[in-house]
């Protein structure tokens, strides 16, 4: 049994979470945060409805856990619930996403206070965590694709200084807390996969040894990753 305590790790990721969705939107003019996007290059608005509907998604799941019921799962293509939720919140206002995505919060911190470390630490949750402990989700799944979502927005919108903070920051969190190193080794491996998608390879490079070391099943992994196909090259 794991002496860390997982629980503060996770409710200090989800705090760090919004912190950062509200840094987000008090840098923006009003004009940039009600914007349209497009499919190709989503607004700001389209990225937190993302967030927030998969934030919804966890609730749900999260709340069958905890009543001791079946938890739900779903058959339909992850991506075709992407496009189905872009459609459907394409044309909100930014003050209804916002508020929306402010309530999920805040429902997700209160699931997640009446989780115990046992639940957090346990493998029988393969609905919502797949094989791994249910606290990855929470760092993978919830905070480091949320983080994603921000640092894109600033990439599709030209600038990539603030998109590689983003992602930096992103590993910086995991990379200091008590995890095992297996965690850490997953996030710089995905920190060098984005630096390779920049054709910054020589930092990519860097970082995918340090994954390794921290999770050598990774390098097999990598050797028919598309998104490290350039370090390959």
């Amino acid at each position: 049994m794991t002496t860390q305590n997982f629980k503060a790790i996770v409710l200090d990721l989800l705090r760090q979470g919004r912190l950062d969705e509200e840094a987000f939107w008090q840098e923006m003019s009003e004009t940039e945060r009600d914007a349209d996007g497009t499919w190709e290059r989503w607004s700001a608005k389209d990225h937190i409805a993302h967030r927030t509907f998969w934030r919804q998604d966890l609730i749900r799941k999260l709340t069958a856990l905890l009543q001791h019921q079946d938890i739900p799962s779903s058959d339909e293509d992850e991506e075709h619930l992407n496009v189905t939720t872009y459609e459907k919140q394409q044309k909100r206002s930014a003050s209804e996403i916002q508020a929306d995505s402010e309530r999920t919060y805040a429902e997700l911190f209160a699931l997640t206070e009446q989780l115990s470390e046992d639940d957090l630490t346990s493998m029988r949750f393969p609905e919502i965590s797949g094989k791994h402990p249910l606290y990855t989700t929470f760092l993978g799944a919830l905070y480091e694709h949320e983080q994603e979502h921000l640092a894109q927005y600033y990439f599709d919108h030209n600038d990539l200084p603030k998109a590689i903070e983003v992602r930096e920051r992103c590993a910086s969190k995991i990379l200091q807390a008590e995890v095992p190193q297996w965690v850490k080794g997953w996030f710089l491996y995905n920190l060098a996969s984005f630096y390779t998608q920049q054709n910054q390879l020589e930092k990519a490079n860097a970082l995918l040894q340090e994954a390794f070391t921290s999770a050598p099943e990774l390098e097999e992994r990598s050797k028919s990753d598309p998104d490290l196909a350039a370090l390959r090259g």
